[in-house]
């Protein structure tokens, strides 16, 4: 596995807006907290918190190409051979905003591993302005933000109970 330091390097090659890395830094230290917190307390969960701590620095990396940055962002981390990774950074409201392009759901979207729900968690707690939050106040944050986007609206609000859903089972295990 890839260090913090080379992660970081990574993600600035790839990703030159410093609010958006220092959003990625700030995810990164709550889902290894997040995660470090669920492995003590729950010792025989598979879940790696230094590995969870990486996904965390690169959830974003796909924001440097046109497109879903989710999608672009998994792309991005199997060519730096980081599959591993890529495979527990899907996050965001994808799922949502597939459905209303497509009208079917496509579960390839969801989270897949209790250590891509605490990357999700972690990104809905920590805001644009570089501040931990609740999840209300990330949603509250994001409706005010997108104010004027009823696209992206639409799917966020489609989402909103799914997180809850996430946030839910995560706090069972801490």
């Amino acid at each position: 596995m890839i260090t913090e330091q080379q992660a970081l390097e990574i993600l600035k090659r790839h990703l030159n807006v410093e609010s958006r890395i220092d959003h990625c830094i700030g995810v990164s230290n709550i889902a290894f907290d997040l995660a470090s917190r669920i492995k003590k307390k729950n010792p025989s969960l598979n879940i790696n918190p230094e590995k969870i701590k990486i996904a965390g620095l690169l959830h974003d990396i796909g924001y440097s190409k046109e497109g879903f940055h989710e999608v672009n962002g998994q792309g991005i981390l199997i060519s730096e051979g980081l599959y591993e990774i890529a495979n527990i950074t899907m996050h965001g409201i994808i799922y949502e905003q597939v459905f209303l392009q497509t009208g079917k759901y496509d579960k390839k979207y969801l989270p897949s591993s209790l250590e891509n729900k605490i990357v999700i968690l972690a990104d809905m707690y920590y805001n644009q302005r570089r501040q931990r939050v609740t999840l209300d106040e990330r949603i509250a944050d994001i409706e005010q933000r997108y104010k004027g986007n009823e696209a992206f609206l639409k799917a966020a609000r489609l989402a909103w109970p799914r997180f809850k859903h996430l946030e839910k089972e995560i706090m069972t295990l801490l």
